[in-house]
């Protein structure tokens, strides 16, 4: 038997009369051959071109040797070992301070590294060196003794069975299609050369570095080299090179030049030069503009709704969950059943409230969440028997089946489908691996987070047909196999700095210098070698036998990096700019967007336009009435929501946002349903209103002046308000039992500490303060109606109710008690931001004076903030005489609302009250501004509003 080496011309890969020979060997022998290639695309049109021949990668060659061998074993993923790291970190006391948890992807990732070089864990050397323990332990544990195998021990693990040599029979094994060969690899076939099997290698006949110093490497190995350099001329073939402003002009530019083109689809091809990000953009971009491609359309199952719903079962915390925390779980079972719009926030909705479902069918799904149970550790079998058990009774697919048969939306349709052939691959997984388990006999106990990842790699490496490829499409190519693209013209699109050449990184902590103190046997993975690779792979264009070559990339800076072109291009003209600006310009229009944005850059240039798409007269409305930043309801339903009976504060609410009014009160919309962060401000409101009142009326201090008061009488009111206090939070924690015990507890001491300064202020301000021993609280939650005539016909009533008067005499104070912190200012007055003061006091003191049949003045009224207690400044407003160093309401000289007719109609007149009543009200049930005069930065509708930074500056 003979190794050779042969050499053949750059694009004549898997060439039909060698598959053939090799196939026929194999029939004569009545031994298997293998034929070896470097990618996918390679594969497939070898096995399309010889039926029966064995056609496949390294990876698959090690797996047929490992069975010929009747090895048991289970194969482990890059992730799973990953897991497996991280649990001997956790476990393993001896690298206690050496390594963490955050590290052990880092040592699996130097793992397979150090196997990919072909070296011995007990070889490694310098700083790799005290790994070896922990290397050691990985190959005893996982193994020797688990008999689970990663990529690189299948490999290693075939060779050593090679090198046994006994129960493996191959009669030919042709490698082809590569520029060069890994350490492993290259051990591999060493290891195939020393069975005695014949071996071809079949190499580029280009004088490429890459390919020369591998030549050599299979000459030491003990190859006949009939490998012979081509003098063959380069290909003279047409290049250019196009600068791209964004990602998106550089796809709109490829795809509307083919859709151009008078040349075939089939005689175009496109290389990525960056495959992983390139391949997702180009399936959009030409289904946008309706290209086939010869490449089929795939959605891995990671990206269906029924494969996250298992998932988020699967990994669902065994323990109490509060509604919002089961929230992504209702709302997975409301994707699988199509329910959209309404419905879907109805739903979400009422389970928030009460739980309940709309459709039994919704409900049987969730409850199936609480059937799944999890354990830390258990044995893989048992992992996966429980999950195949409850996957099959999942009451999903007689739903599908009947909406597949209702006639609907096609889009709808589609995605059912695909949700359904993905579950059934889901269960198809598990079963094939439930049934190598128990074939192989192989019971290896797992923990959880190991079976996890398990499943998640099934997500990501399983896929199902979304477009199947056109032989007469787009020809997609990746660096590995343009050689087999024989069109006309080529397009390589990416070719930006750092895309390519890439830069190589080792796997793990190894490190360039390692590599120089480890025994690696053929060519180190260096950066000097792939920069000869990646050169292999631009110099092979040149050869292709297409007519022109176009290379683009994206020009400009990006926050972070500046997109530059590739090195590669630097010799180059560019010939062309693709830009938004360009496209805009052109005389045709190849999707319906483009058309859309070409009329509008027209438009926004001042051009006059005839027909104007139906899209964007409804933005051009839609922009007039953004800009006006009003909002109107009909007189017909502004007529309805007219009322004659109004509560101040409503007005106070429309004055500071009139567009949250309408939202609340206008059209009744909720506020948005957010999971709870702290304590409702309402229900503290609540609690401490009904507790100052409480205690003072059980303490018998309403109607008794402040001097009349006893010590013994004033000492029981902190004792009450304590005992109060914890009798209403039992109700607080009650309403607000998403909150967690600490935040709960901390929210209490907090407005216990302010109950207390509250107390402290008031015996200040009232009881122990001698010049007002006199006044007393005359009511808590006093009624007031205030009847303003509108016209000869109409009358406005405001009611509203005052939380505290004092009297003394004919004089007043009003108090409103405020749970934050409160500040009045005059042009609130008058812009209507703040009225309950000034209207409670006018109502009130003709209330009074008609009542008693006197004359009564209001002293002032003043908010009280539990937040500020003892603040007596900008908090109220008071007539002059009573403000300064003798105030008895202890007001200070810095008050600035100094109002000697407050509480007459003379003040209402002077801040033109009445008339910013009359004018909210007459807005109330109809004008909604969208600019606030006060604008919060908690508002529930912050998503929804469209008042602008500019709007929201001014407020308060």
């Amino acid at each position: 038997m003979k190794q050779i080496i042969y050499g053949a011309e750059i694009h004549v890969v898997a060439h039909k009369s060698r598959l053939e020979a090799t196939y026929k060997r194999q029939q004569e022998t009545n031994n298997r051959a293998f034929y070896l290639l470097p990618s996918s695309s390679w594969l497939k049109q070898a096995r399309e071109k010889q039926p029966g021949l064995i056609v496949c990668t390294f990876d698959d060659l090690a797996t047929y040797i490992l069975d010929q061998k009747e090895m048991s074993y289970l194969s482990l993923t890059e992730e799973e070992r990953t897991l497996f790291f991280q649990q001997f970190v956790r476990d393993e006391s001896m690298f206690d301070g050496e390594m963490n948890m955050a590290k052990a992807r880092g040592y699996a990732d130097t793992y397979g590294q150090i196997k990919r070089l072909g070296v011995g864990v007990q070889e490694l050397e310098g700083s790799l060196k005290p790994l070896i323990p922990l290397f050691m332990k990985y190959e005893q544990v996982i193994i020797n003794e688990k008999k689970l195998l990663d990529p690189e021990n299948r490999i290693l693990s075939a060779i050593q069975s090679l090198l046994n040599g006994k129960g493996i029979h191959l009669s030919h094994v042709v490698i082809d299609g590569f520029f060069d060969f890994s350490p492993l690899q290259s051990l591999f076939i060493k290891a195939l050369k020393d069975t005695g099997a014949k071996i071809e290698v079949i190499l580029p006949n280009e004088s490429f570095e890459i390919v020369e110093q591998t030549v050599r490497e299979l000459e030491q190995m003990g190859f006949d080299n009939h490998w012979q350099p081509s003098k063959r001329p380069k290909q003279e073939n047409k290049k250019k090179v196009i600068a791209a402003t964004t990602i998106e002009e550089q796809w709109r530019g490829v795809m509307e030049e083919i859709s151009l083109s008078s040349l075939p689809e089939e005689q175009i091809g496109i290389l990525l030069a960056d495959e992983q990000d390139g391949l997702q953009q180009l399936q959009r971009y030409a289904d946008m503009y309706h290209i086939p491609l010869q490449t089929p359309v795939k959605r891995t199952i990671e990206t269906t709704a029924i494969f996250s719903f298992i998932k988020q079962v699967i990994e669902w915390e065994q323990r109490p969950l509060t509604k919002w925390e089961q929230l992504p779980i209702v709302e997975q079972v409301l994707k699988l059943h199509d329910v959209k719009g309404l419905s879907f926030a109805k739903q979400k909705k009422d389970f928030l409230e009460n739980g309940q479902w709309l459709d039994e069918r919704y409900k049987q799904l969730y409850d199936m969440v609480f059937e799944w149970k999890r354990s830390d550790e258990d044995l893989f079998i048992h992992y996966l028997t429980n999950l195949l058990d409850w996957l099959k009774r999942l009451p999903l697919l007689s739903y599908w089946q009947e909406k597949l048969m209702e006639k609907g939306r096609l889009s709808v349709q589609q995605e059912i489908a695909d949700e359904f052939k993905a579950l059934e691959l889901i269960v198809s997984k598990v079963e094939a691996e439930l049934t190598e388990l128990k074939e192989k006999n192989v019971d290896v106990k797992v923990t959880f987070e190991l079976f996890v990842e398990w499943f998640r790699a099934i997500g990501s490496s399983t896929s199902i047909f979304k477009i199947r490829g056109s032989k007469r499409g787009i020809a997609i190519h990746t660096w590995r196999d343009i050689r087999s693209f024989l069109g006309k013209r080529l397009y390589v699109v990416g070719m930006n700095e750092g895309r390519f050449p890439s830069p190589h990184r080792l796997g793990g902590y190894v490190q360039e210098r390692d590599l120089a103190h480890l025994p690696i046997r053929y060519s180190a993975p260096t950066q000097e070698h792939f920069q000869l690779k990646q050169q292999a792979y631009v110099d092979q264009l040149a050869l292709l036998q297409v007519e022109t070559i176009i290379f683009t990339y994206v020009r400009g800076v990006d926050p972070e990096h500046p997109h530059l072109p590739s090195p590669y291009l630097m010799d180059l003209y560019i010939d062309e700019v693709w830009s938004w600006q360009k496209r805009m310009q052109k005389a045709v229009s190849l999707t319906k967007q483009s058309f859309v944005e070409q009329v509008a850059s027209k438009i926004g240039e001042g051009y006059k336009v005839d027909q104007i798409p139906a899209s964007l007269l409804k933005v051009q409305e839609r922009q007039a009435r953004l800009a006006e930043a009003k909002e109107r309801f009909t007189s017909e339903y502004a007529a309805k929501k007219k009322k004659h009976i109004v509560a101040v504060t409503e007005l106070e609410s429309y004055a500071r946002c009139s567009f949250r009014f309408a939202m609340e009160r206008g059209l009744n919309v909720g506020e948005l349903k957010a999971k709870q962060e702290q304590v409702s401000p309402l229900s503290i409101g609540q609690v401490v209103h009904d507790l100052i009142e409480g205690v003072y009326r059980d303490c018998q201090l309403v109607n008794r002046p402040f001097g009349s008061a006893t010590d013994i009488e004033l000492q029981q009111v902190p004792v009450r308000l304590r005992e109060q206090f914890e009798e209403k939070w039992v109700d607080v924690e009650q309403q607000n039992h998403e909150l967690s015990r600490l935040d709960l507890m901390l929210k209490k001491e907090q407005w216990q500490q302010r109950l207390i300064q509250w107390w402290q202020a008031e015996l200040k301000h009232f009881w122990h303060n001698h010049a007002l021993e006199e006044m007393k609280i005359m009511a808590f939650e006093y009624p007031v109606r205030l009847e303003l005539p509108i016209s000869e016909e109409e009358s406005l009533i405001l009611v509203g109710k005052v939380d505290r008067v004092d009297q003394k005499g004919q004089s007043i104070v009003i108090y409103d008690y405020k749970t934050g912190a409160a500040t009045i200012k005059m042009d609130e007055v008058q812009s209507g931001l703040k009225l309950q003061l000034p209207l409670y006091a006018y109502a009130i003191r003709e209330q009074l004076a008609l009542k008693e049949n006197k004359e009564m003045i209001v002293d002032g009224a003043s908010y009280i903030s539990l937040k500020e207690p003892s603040k007596r400044t900008n908090n109220g407003i008071w007539r002059s005489e009573l403000i300064g160093k003798h105030s008895p309401y202890q007001v200070t000289s810095h008050c600035k609302n100094r109002e000697d007719d407050f509480g007459t109609k003379s003040f209402l007149d002077k801040y033109q009250v009445i008339e910013q009543v009359h004018l909210l009200w007459k807005g109330m049930s109809q004008s909604y501004d969208v600019a606030p005069q006060e604008c919060s930065p908690f508002c529930s509708y912050l998503s929804i509003c469209r008042a602008t930074p500019e709007q929201r500056e001014g407020t308060r």
